[in-house]
């Protein structure tokens, strides 16, 4: 118990580079239990000797992909866990082709540890699955263990290898980037069944989603031998075998050898002094330079699944039948999947066949409405002409019997390009906006953001993130716009602005204001703003309680640049504020969205074309005044959903300075309206309200 307690001293820190969160994790539990440490001393000390010739046959171990996703890049493809599955085939099977890189002192010692890992066909309820379960949760950001206590994000770990892919993971007060980490099993057998399981960062998932730490899928490789059992090399610096075995050199630090130092040694106390052996899946070196397991760490391995019946049901004949990675001898029951469920007219969807538990010998796949109506391959890519939603169908066959799935409605097809074109205003008006306008609010449930009558820029309403003391830290409040078309203001400048009125509670106040992007029919949102609590604050002061805007000095204008989506036909946006330390943050409030060639701020808008409208709110007489310098001007009146009420002013080749009076039609009721003007080749939005 000596040895390990003294690993946990030396590997508890943590520095700015990317880390494994093992040995903290592995800290905690110890204090919280003594126990843990004490069954981990009696394991390693008394490891059984395992024979390095191959094993009859390979542990199958079953896989499933809980990704928690909030419809970022995180939500990772199909394709990407395939390739990580295969690269983790390879690695654990001596079939990496880099295995040939050990250097002289270490070619003799790479293993084959004969385990294979296969992701699920039938999840914990008896059904179908790919072994993918997606899961839509704001967690994914600085997540930790609270992703596996989400419902449905964790099956049973004595027959699934459960594997958590997030966006970021919590370091835990360290100043370095986590890329991973998973509970020894020594910690599972002292009752951490529920958190036995890695989590880990979906961008280090294979390298189809570019991988931006350069470990080449070996993060995983890495996580899963820590849940198997084994430690970092470096435990123990210099002292000893801090990992319990004697064919890994000592290495004196964490991350000594991150960059493969061809004759790196920091320990010269072994015999025979051997160089550090970065080769090692279990080191910190860069992902490019592991490429072994030796026979020691084997050894660790197999006594892991053969001592903890926890990892031993695993791989058990009757677990990889329940599980479905070993086929039944019955009929097929017939299951699919799709990269997409919602695309444009003419985006190809590839489908893929989940059919489980008995072998499938033949299928049918049919198509409604699609370009190709029926298909018997295994991975048909399809397109769809025209926009509706489609039902699926697949029928699959085997020797014994069949089974047939039909899903209507399976798949929504848009238009390619969207209905919707600049100027696109929302002003909030309307208490029930999401319904009218098309905009949505996500997520459906609580906290989100908020209609809020009470204050505004100009109106009478305006939407709130109520970010209170009760919000935990990064809590997410979402507006997703509609879809519109840009191209009608190519070569305009074209730009998303708002007015926000937000100030700090405290100087440790740290909300965030995000602008996501969304092109094509698809939900994959990349980020393309983020301003900070002290840049969308209106004032360097502070205010203790719940902030609300008193008037209009306590707005702020927020604008970017659309440039870059000037040529797209079918792009969404997605407004995301989110809450910063727990009871440090303020109500953040949203008004007068515009998408168009111009800002929403009123001002903005007066010096486009020195508008001025009066009086606002009107009774029935509404004067308006604005300059024209070149181009048609045309003016008229539309109602909140966007439909023209009232021509005002026909088009007209007058410049200058332009002078219209105009009395509301008796017909027309009293409400608020969007006085539309052309003038100076573009069109300028202002909110009107008519009232008695």
């Amino acid at each position: 118990m000596k040895k390990l307690l003294l690993v946990l001293s030396l590997c508890s820190g943590f520095n700015a580079f990317s880390q494994c969160l093992t040995d903290q994790i592995y800290k905690e539990t110890v204090k919280n239990n003594p126990q843990i440490a004490i069954d981990a001393a009696n394991f390693y000390n008394n490891l059984k000797p395992s024979s390095q010739t191959k094993r009859a046959s390979i542990y199958v171990i079953p896989v499933v992909f809980h990704v928690i996703h909030f419809n970022g890049a995180e939500n990772i493809s199909k394709a990407q866990i395939e390739e990580q599955i295969k690269l983790l085939n390879l690695d654990y099977n001596l079939k990496n082709p880099d295995r040939l890189n050990a250097r002289a002192p270490f070619k003799n010692l790479p293993v084959d540890c004969q385990i294979e890992f296969r992701l699920a066909k039938i999840d914990p309820n008896g059904n179908c699955t790919d072994g993918i379960n997606r899961i839509y949760s704001a967690l994914t950001f600085d997540a930790r263990d609270n992703v596996k206590a989400i419902a449905g994000a964790r099956w049973d770990n004595k027959k699934y290898l459960n594997i958590w892919t997030v966006s970021s993971i919590n370091s835990g007060g360290g100043q370095g980037t986590t890329l991973g980490y998973a509970y020894l099993p020594n910690s599972v057998a002292q009752g951490l069944s529920s958190m036995d399981g890695i989590v880990c960062r979906a961008d280090c998932v294979g390298t189809i989603g570019g991988d931006p730490f350069g470990k080449v899928g070996r993060v995983l490789t890495h996580e899963i031998g820590h849940y198997l059992g084994l430690l970092h090399t470096f435990e123990g610096d210099c002292t000893g075998n801090g990992d319990y075995c004697d064919d890994t050199p000592p290495v004196t630090g964490t991350f000594v050898n991150a960059s493969c130092p061809s004759n790196g040694n920091s320990c010269t106390n072994d015999f025979p002094d051997l160089v550090d052996q970065w080769e090692n899946y279990m080191d910190y070196s860069n992902g490019p330079c592991q490429v072994m397991f030796t026979p020691n760490q084997k050894t660790i391995i197999d006594n892991t699944l053969t001592n903890y019946t926890f990892r031993a049901n695993l791989y058990s004949s009757a677990n990889l039948k329940a599980t479905g990675v070993e086929l039944s001898n019955s009929a097929p029951k017939a299951f699919f999947s799709s990269n997409k469920r919602v695309a444009c007219v003419g985006d190809p969807i590839a489908f893929y066949d989940n059919s489980c538990k008995g072998l499938v010998e033949s299928k049918q796949w049919q198509f409604t409405g699609a370009n190709t109506f029926s298909s018997n391959k295994d991975t048909p890519i399809i397109t769809y002409p025209k926009p509706g939603k489609y039902n699926v169908t697949l029928i699959a066959n085997n020797s014994i019997g069949g089974n047939t799935l039909s899903v209507d409605n399976y798949i929504e097809i848009l238009p390619s390009a969207s209905s919707n074109v600049p100027s696109l205003v929302e002003g909030f008006e309307q208490a029930n906006f999401a319904t009218t306008s098309n905009w949505k609010i996500v997520p459906n449930g609580t906290p989100k953001f908020t209609v809020n009558s009470s204050v505004s820029f100009s109106g009478k309403a305006c939407l709130a993130a109520p970010i209170s003391s009760t919000d935990v830290t990064t809590q997410k409040y979402q507006l997703v716009s509609p879809s519109i078309d840009l191209r009608p203001l190519k070569g305009k400048s074209p730009k998303i602005s708002m007015m926000l009125a937000y100030v700090r509670k405290s100087s440790a106040s740290s909300e965030k204001f995000r602008i996501y992007a969304s092109r094509g029919c698809s939900s994959d949102w990349v980020q393309i703003v983020q301003r900070s609590a002290n840049f969308i604050t209106y004032s360097s002061t502070v205010f203790g309680s719940s902030f609300a805007p008193a008037d209009q000095s306590q707005w702020k204008l927020i604008t970017y640049s659309l440039i870059g989506y000037e040529n797209d036909s079918n792009v969404q946006f997605m407004i995301e504020v989110e809450s910063g330390t727990t009871g440090a943050g303020n109500p953040i409030y949203i008004d007068d969205i515009n998408i168009s060639m111009y800002n929403s701020s009123i001002s903005s808008l007066d010096k486009s074309i020195n508008l001025n409208v009066f009086p606002n709110p009107a009774n029935d007489l509404l004067n308006i005044q604005y300059e024209n310098n070149a181009g048609e001007t045309e003016i008229w009146l539309e109602n909140i959903e966007g439909k023209k009420v009232a021509l005002i002013s026909a088009v007209s080749s007058q410049t200058g300075v332009i002078s219209v009076q105009w009395t509301k039609n008796a017909d027309l009721a009293n409400g608020i309206y969007f006085l539309k003007i052309k003038a100076n080749n573009g069109i300028v939005s202002k909110k009107v309200i008519f009232m008695n």
